[in-house]
C-alpha cells in the first residue's frame, strides 16, 4: 500500500503544483461525521491523530473522516488550486456561448460532364458522306461550322424545286425555302443555289451545336439514313464534380454552398463551384446522397472523368459549442472542468451533439456564460483523481524517499508532456529534475533542441522507473508497454515501458503519431 499512495502522488503532482492544490481545505467537520486522523497532503504517509503541520514539508495536516473520503473536495466536486497556480500550469479557460457550427466536409468524387449540354448530331437528310470534316474524338466544334459533305438526291431535287419556286411568287419560294432548312441548309447555303452549276452535286453539312466530339459514329463514303446518329458532343466549358454525402451530413448540406475543388490533373490549382442539386434518394449500400458542384472551364483545363477532392464549409445555425480542446472522454462519458472561481474548477458530465473542425456542440450540462477549461484540463483531472483517492485508512506505514517520490513526479510529468509533442513543456521539466535516488542508475534526460533527442534520453531512465514500479507491485499506477520503439532509432529497444494514469495508453516515445500504441503491463 505504501507505493499506491506516493504512485498516485506522483501521476498528479507531475504537473508540478500538486503539493499547493490542498492549501485551501478546510478542516471544519460535516456533521455527523468522525475524523479518523489528519494526514499531510503533500506527502500522505506523513499521518497524525491531532491537527499540525506535515514534518516533511511544513504544510497544515487535513482531516480524513470515517467513511474513507475527506470532507471539502470530494464532498463538494470541486478541485482548488492555489492562488497564481493556474498561471503556473498554464490552465486557459473559454466562455460557453453561442455561434455557428461550422465545419469542413472534405469529400471526394468524379469530375464529369455537364449533362445537360450533351448533345447528338443527327443526319437531317439521307445521303452519302463524301467527305469529313471531323472524323475523331476530341475535336472542338463549333456551331454552323462544315463537318462533312455529302451527295444526297432529295437536296438535289429540293434546290431544283427552289430555284423553280423562285419564279412562281414570295410564296411558292418561302415554303421551298422552309423544305431545304428541313434537309439542314442555312440561309447563307440556300441563296447561293440559283448559282450553282448543274454539275455541283454536293452539299456541305454544318454543325448544329458547339462542343467537344465524345464519339464519332460514321465515316468516310457511308451511307446515311435521314436521323441516324453521326456524333455526340459534349460542352466542356462547364463541368460538373459529383460526390457523396452521407446521409448523417445531409441536413447541413445546402444548394448555393461554395466547394473548392482540387484535381492531380491540375496541380496547385483551387476550382470553386457552387452545390447546384443534391440526389432526393440515399444510395442503399452506401447510405450518402450523390451531390452535384457546378464548374466553369472556358478553358477546358478541367478533364472529364477525373479524380477530384473537395471541401464543403457546412454551417449550421447559432447553437451553444465549446472547443474540442476542453472535452475529456473517461470511457464514453464526456466531461469538462467549469471554472467556478480562480483556482477552482467543478468537473461537470456534459452531453454533446454535433462536432465541427475545432467545436463540440452542447447539449446539456452547460449554461452560457461559463467559463470551461481548455488547456491545463488535464493537470487538473490528475488532481480530480488524486483528490478522490488520496484518502487512505489510518494504519503504520512507512516512510517513503522524497527523492524517489520526486523522480516519479518528474517522470511522470516528462511522460506527458512528450505524448503531448510539448517540446517547451518537457525541457521545462527536464530542467527541473531534482536530483537522482539511489535505486535510480540511469542518467536523466537533458535539455533538447528537437523532441526525438530529448525521447532518447528519456526513454532508458523511464524505463527504469517503469521498472520500479512494476517490481514493487504498485496497484494504483498503470505501466504501459510500446513494442514499436525499435521503429524510433537505430539501436532502440524493440520494446519499452512508461508510467501513467489512466486506462488508456498515451505514448510519449511517439506522441500522437502513434498516441495510442501501448498495452497495459499486467503485474
Amino acid at each position: 500500500m505504501k507505493f499506491a499512495r506516493f504512485a498516485l502522488i506522483a501521476i498528479a503532482a507531475a504537473c508540478g503544483w500538486f503539493g499547493a492544490t490542498m492549501a485551501h481545505r478546510t478542516t471544519t467537520a460535516p456533521a455527523g461525521r468522525k475524523v479518523l486522523f489528519f494526514q499531510s497532503p503533500m506527502h500522505p504517509w506523513v499521518k497524525s491523530d491531532k491537527p499540525g503541520q506535515c514534518t516533511v514539508c511544513g504544510m497544515d495536516l487535513v482531516p480524513v473522516y470515517e467513511g474513507g473520503a475527506s470532507f471539502d473536495n470530494a464532498a463538494s466536486g470541486l478541485v482548488m488550486l492555489p492562488q497564481g497556480s493556474p498561471n503556473v500550469v498554464g490552465v486557459q479557460t473559454v466562455e460557453v456561448k453561442k455561434q455557428p457550427l461550422v465545419r469542413t466536409l472534405r469529400v471526394a468524387g468524379m469530375i464529369g460532364e455537364d449533362e445537360s449540354r450533351h448533345g447528338v448530331i443527327s443526319a437531317p437528310v439521307e445521303g452519302r458522306l463524301d467527305g469529313l470534316a471531323m472524323n475523331h474524338e476530341g475535336q472542338q466544334v463549333t456551331r454552323r461550322q462544315p463537318l462533312a459533305t455529302v451527295f444526297s438526291r432529295t437536296l438535289l431535287a429540293a434546290a431544283e424545286e427552289y430555284k423553280a419556286a423562285l419564279a412562281q411568287g414570295e410564296a411558292a419560294a418561302e415554303a421551298a425555302k422552309r423544305k431545304l432548312e428541313q434537309h439542314g441548309l442555312v440561309w447563307e447555303q440556300i441563296k447561293t443555289i440559283p448559282q450553282r452549276q448543274p454539275d455541283d452535286i454536293y452539299f456541305g453539312m454544318l454543325a448544329p451545336l458547339t462542343g467537344t466530339i465524345v464519339k464519332s459514329y460514321v465515316h468516310e463514303g457511308q451511307y446515311v439514313r435521314k436521323g441516324e446518329r453521326m456524333f455526340e458532343i459534349a460542352d466542356f466549358s462547364r463541368m460538373w464534380f459529383m460526390f457523396a454525402v452521407p446521409e448523417q451530413d445531409l441536413p447541413l448540406v445546402k444548394v448555393g454552398q461554395l466547394v473548392n475543388v482540387t484535381t492531380p490533373t491540375l496541380p496547385g490549382e483551387t476550382m470553386r463551384g457552387r452545390i447546384a442539386g443534391i440526389s432526393p434518394s440515399i444510395n442503399e449500400m452506401m447510405r450518402a446522397a450523390d451531390v452535384r458542384v457546378v464548374l466553369d472551364n472556358p478553358e477546358r483545363k478541367l478533364k472529364n472523368k477525373s479524380f477530384a477532392q473537395g471541401t464543403v464549409e457546412l454551417e449550421a445555425p447559432e447553437v451553444a459549442v465549446i472547443p474540442r480542446s476542453a472535452v475529456l472522454w473517461p470511457g464514453s462519458s464526456p466531461r469538462v472542468f467549469v471554472e467556478k472561481a480562480e483556482g477552482t474548477y467543478e468537473q461537470r458530465s456534459v452531453k454533446l451533439g454535433r462536432a465541427e473542425d475545432s467545436l463540440w456542440e452542447v447539449l446539456d450540462g452547460l449554461r452560457e456564460g461559463e467559463r470551461v477549461v481548455v488547456r491545463g484540463n488535464m493537470l487538473i483531472d490528475s488532481q480530480a483523481q488524486l483528490d478522490a483517492m488520496a484518502v487512505q485508512p489510518a494504519g503504520e506505514t512507512a516512510p517513503l524517499s522524497p527523492q524517489l517520490v520526486d523522480l516519479l513526479r518528474a517522470a511522470a510529468a516528462l511522460s506527458a508532456a512528450l505524448a503531448k509533442d510539448d517540446l517547451s513543456s518537457a525541457n521545462a521539466v527536464v530542467a527541473k529534475l531534482p536530483p537522482p535516488d539511489a535505486p535510480v542508475k540511469t542518467p536523466a534526460p537533458v535539455a533538447s533542441a528537437d523532441l526525438a533527442t530529448l525521447r532518447k534520453s528519456f526513454l532508458p531512465w523511464s524505463q527504469e522507473l517503469a521498472a520500479l514500479a512494476v517490481k514493487a507491485g504498485i496497484p494504483d499506477v498503470r505501466v504501459f508497454r510500446c513494442s514499436m520503439t525499435g521503429q524510433l532509432w537505430q539501436g532502440a529497444p524493440e520494446a519499452a515501458s512508461w508510467i501513467q494514469s489512466g486506462s488508456e495508453p498515451r505514448n510519449p516515445y511517439f506522441g500522437a503519431e502513434m498516441l495510442e500504441c501501448g498495452t497495459e503491463v499486467k503485474r
